[in-house]
């Protein structure tokens, strides 16, 4: 869907594109992070699109390195976006 839409996949907290890095190989990659944890779904409970958001591996990464983990925003607060490091 947002493939579809806007063309690229982006990480969501530093705007990384895989396929802009990668070319053919990275189009269409990119890590989805259950902001809703999957441990705190009530049975038969499914997982939302709106409770997903795209990630690149190290900003995936960063949200879970520690307890408790970050939010989507905390993480969008510290990062900074891809492109503009050391500015």
């Amino acid at each position: 869907m947002i493939l579809n839409e806007h063309g690229a996949l982006r990480c969501e907290a530093c705007g990384f594109d895989f396929s802009a890095r990668y070319g053919e190989r990275g189009h269409g990659f990119i890590e989805c992070h259950h902001t809703k944890p999957v441990s705190s779904l009530s049975a038969g409970e499914r997982t939302k699109s709106q409770d997903l958001a795209l990630l690149c591996a190290n900003c995936h990464r960063m949200i879970h390195v520690a307890r408790p983990w970050l939010s989507l925003s905390d993480l969008r607060a510290i990062v900074t976006p891809f492109g503009n490091a050391g500015a």
